[in-house]
């Protein structure tokens, strides 16, 4: 197991930060935030120029041809900025799915309008019932002569705003398969909410909806495949963002005084502060596994839910602290740092919280799979 990254990896690793770090300064947050859709569309056209958006895109789409790997290095600078941009959505659930599984058609369709940021993808894979395996809400009927899809797919990210949303669903046959649906059709309504993170979802509320069955590629569970990418790229996002909460900490600690010595002196700060560092530590080291695991083709069921599970309860615990650290000031929403504690919170129970992906851990433990 070798965690170096390579020098093409080094690359999109400082890209992405380049461009993420242009458009992350608090004020332009705060403009975004206060829009309608919550969609910083100058920074998705820096991202599309920049090739990030094209990471995973096959060069006859005009991509880049790349893997999970280098996606993960361009979310992880997206979590240091906290930037309010579907690539998560629509590079990972939609591409990389498109990619394994779409058919000639859908790929020359939509692969080359993400590469270039005209479409914005998501994929409804929430589970309001936290079940195992994981149910899908919706009903599939027809055949690959035409499908329609009856149901709903609750609290789909940047649903809103989405030119076509990925939805699991059970067909007639008793089998789990992806679809693709244009959100622009009869059959489809978005009742779009606000999230803790200050981002937009919507329930995807779907009757009688044409969709396009994802009918090419590898005969394997297809929703457990794209549930463990998706999984991985969450706790990309909250390494980011646990990292840079530390980082912004250690700073402020250092520079903020009482009773004429910096607050970084005191033991009581500095504890707390290097148990979040020793956190950060853990969560990088058990996402690069999951992530190598699944780069390199080996079992990774259980190192998934385990970079998941850290994730969550690890990135919980230095948001808290964090905001502790920074006592009155972490609570003004004028000062960036209560941002980092909204992110935390909002990936921390996204497709499964920290408890459940624990219980998961066990399962795996207890059936000799882990």
């Amino acid at each position: 197991m070798d965690f170096h990254l390579t020098e093409g990896q080094v690359t999109v690793r400082e890209l992405a930060g380049g461009v993420f770090g242009r458009h992350g300064d608090a004020q332009h947050l705060a403009e975004v935030e206060a829009g309608e859709d919550r969609f910083d569309r100058r920074l998705w056209r820096d991202l599309a120029d920049a090739g990030v958006l094209g990471l995973t895109v096959p060069a006859e789409y005009d991509g880049a041809g790349l893997g999970l790997s280098e996606v993960a290095l361009a979310l992880t600078e997206q979590g240091r900025r906290v930037c309010l941009v579907p690539l998560w959505e629509t590079v990972v659930l939609g591409a990389l799915a498109l990619v394994r599984y779409g058919t000639d058609k859908q790929r020359s369709t939509w692969l080359p309008r993400v590469a270039d940021g005209s479409a914005v993808l998501a994929a409804a894979l929430e589970d309001p019932g936290a079940g195992r395996p994981w149910a899908p809400r919706v009903r599939a009927t027809g055949s690959d002569d035409g499908w329609t899809l009856t149901g709903t797919g609750t609290a789909v990210p940047y649903a809103h705003v989405a030119d076509a949303v990925l939805v699991p669903a059970s067909t007639e046959a008793g089998s789990v398969e992806l679809f693709l649906v244009e959100t622009g059709q009869a059959g489809v309504v978005r009742a779009r909410y606000e999230r803790t993170d200050r981002g937009v979802a919507a329930d995807l509320v779907l009757d009688a909806a044409p969709a396009e069955r994802l009918g090419d590629g590898l005969d394997e569970d297809r929703l457990d495949w794209l549930l463990q990418r998706a999984w991985v790229g969450l706790a990309a996002i909250q390494l980011g963002v646990s990292q840079e909460s530390v980082r912004q900490t250690a700073g402020y600690l250092s520079q903020r005084h009482q009773f004429g010595v910096p607050l970084a002196t005191f033991q009581a700060a500095a504890h707390q502060a290097a148990n979040c560092h020793i956190d950060t530590q853990a969560m990088e080291v058990t996402f690069w596994n999951a992530l190598w695991r699944l780069e390199t083709g080996r079992p990774a069921a259980a190192a998934v839910h385990v970079a998941k599970w850290w994730s969550a309860e690890g990135g919980d615990r230095v948001a808290r602290t964090v905001q502790h650290l920074h006592g009155g000031i972490g609570a003004d929403v004028t000062y960036p740092i209560h941002r980092y504690m909204l992110w935390a919170s909002q990936l921390a129970n996204t497709l499964g919280s920290a408890g459940w992906h624990l219980h998961q851990i066990g399962r795996h433990i207890a059936g000799g799979t882990a």
